[in-house]
């Protein structure tokens, strides 16, 4: 204790200058302290950084078949036909989508009275303009498909409506089309057994891409 009290008494004793510096050179060390830990922020905190980004976006296409401008059209009627008649009638098809496709055609007799599907014929013409077509001018034509029945369970008329391409399926790249000729036939040998009959023939126009098929 005493000893305590002898060093305290040492203290008060110390010049008042020597008591001076060395409060300036506790509260230099202090300073320097803080300095050092400013400088470690900066040197960890202040970096230039900068960045940049890439957006992309997508959207499917479409495959898009229409006949006659609709995508289920009704053609005129072909009535009081009589034995060695052909009429004709023309569809234009037309790729409406944003795809490039290959359709294929089939045929079925939906509606008839005396098996009349079993005697009538077709054929399809490619390359006859729609007025030709009309007027039985085949001109220019080619036969994609002749001299075909079409019964009453659906079945290839041109081409195949299977996936991927099939002998006969028709090309058609996106926002073009093509005239279609379509002539139907009584053949001259038809019997009496036929009079007075009638049938309904739907034709079906089935579209797929091209693209990656």
């Amino acid at each position: 204790m005493d000893e305590l009290l002898d060093e305290m008494e040492s203290y008060n004793r110390e010049a008042p200058g020597e008591r001076a510096r060395r409060r300036r050179l506790v509260a230099t060390a202090g300073i320097v302290g803080l300095a050092f830990v400013g400088i470690g922020q900066l040197a960890t905190g202040a970096l230039f950084q900068d960045s940049a980004t890439a957006t992309v976006s997508y959207a499917t296409g479409n495959v898009a078949i229409q006949a006659n401008g609709s995508s289920a059209t009704t053609l005129a009627a072909a009535t009081n036909l009589a034995p060695g008649d052909t009429v004709y009638r023309a569809v234009t098809i037309a790729n409406t989508g944003s795809l490039d496709l290959r359709y294929a055609v089939t045929g079925q007799t939906t509606v008839e009275t005396k098996a009349l599907s079993t005697v009538l014929r077709y054929t399809v013409y490619s390359g006859v303009a729609v007025g030709a077509c009309t007027a039985g001018n085949m001109t220019g034509g080619s036969a994609i498909a002749s001299n075909i029945a079409i019964g009453t369970v659906a079945s290839p008329v041109v081409g195949s409506n299977a996936a991927g391409a099939d002998p006969g399926d028709r090309a058609l790249a996106a926002a073009t089309s093509e005239p279609l000729c379509v002539a139907m036939t009584l053949p001259l040998a038809t019997t009496s057994a036929f009079a007075s009959a009638t049938a309904t023939v739907q034709l079906t126009f089935d579209a797929e891409q091209t693209k990656n098929n």
